[in-house]
């Protein structure tokens, strides 16, 4: 790659926002304490992925590449920056005691054969054990917006959580076998008003007032704009 950057060093190796300064901002909102397990490796990951994503953006700047290549990398925003809003989502979730939890443990299935008016059926029996304290359960990134839709945590505006949903589905599209007739493909379904919408909502979720940002701690996000 071509140095273009003022602040890459001698050797021209072009430099990301670093970790420990996306870590210390990330810190302002995600922090221990809070009931949320591993938050030092929380943080890191939302860090290698933004960085990850700044890389993205500067890809397009130092490469004028083929429309196909420009689509995958648009995917690649897509899927990159939703995974961190669902990260996001889930320390604000859990950190509020909202987490979807379950007082019982699986301990046994069993499943027989029955008929029925001729036609083979199964009929299946699961056993659980009742805990003495809930445990969580995995969410999933729809179950985690519509419970912060309920409870209005990203603000009483219904757009944000329309929008949070769009690109859900979108993120989907990571599953590339997954496509209901041909033309239903990257090439056809993604442009850049998906990639604008997952840096939007990224962008705003960051510097919210979850994070108290000053105008300069904004600026670190300004590959998002």
């Amino acid at each position: 790659m071509k140095k273009i950057c003022q602040e890459c060093p001698s050797d021209g190796k072009w430099l990301p926002n670093s970790v420990s300064s996306l870590e210390s901002y990330l810190g302002k909102f995600i922090k221990s304490g809070e009931g949320v397990p591993n938050i030092v490796g929380l943080r890191k990951n939302i860090a290698y992925n933004l960085q990850y994503l700044q890389f993205q953006k500067q890809v397009l700047v130092e490469f004028n590449v083929t429309q196909v290549i420009l689509t995958q990398v648009w995917k690649m925003h897509i899927i990159v920056g939703t995974s961190i809003i669902e990260a996001l989502l889930y320390y604000l979730l859990t950190s509020k005691g909202l987490h979807k939890t379950t007082e019982w443990e699986q301990v046994a299935s069993t499943g027989n054969e029955t008929n029925i008016d001729g036609e083979k059926h199964k009929i299946e029996n699961t056993i659980y054990k009742k805990l003495e304290n809930p445990v969580p359960v995995d969410m999933t990134l729809d179950v985690m917006i519509k419970k912060a839709e309920k409870k209005k945590l990203l603000g009483t505006r219904q757009e944000i959580y329309k929008k949070l949903n769009y690109l859900r589905k979108l993120r989907n599209r990571v599953h590339i076998h997954a496509i209901g007739e041909d033309y239903d493909t990257d090439w056809w379904k993604i442009n850049k008003n998906e990639v604008d919408t997952v840096r939007l909502v990224l962008y705003s979720f960051l510097t919210s007032s979850l994070f108290k940002p000053t105008t300069e701690e904004k600026k670190i996000f300004s590959f998002l704009q």
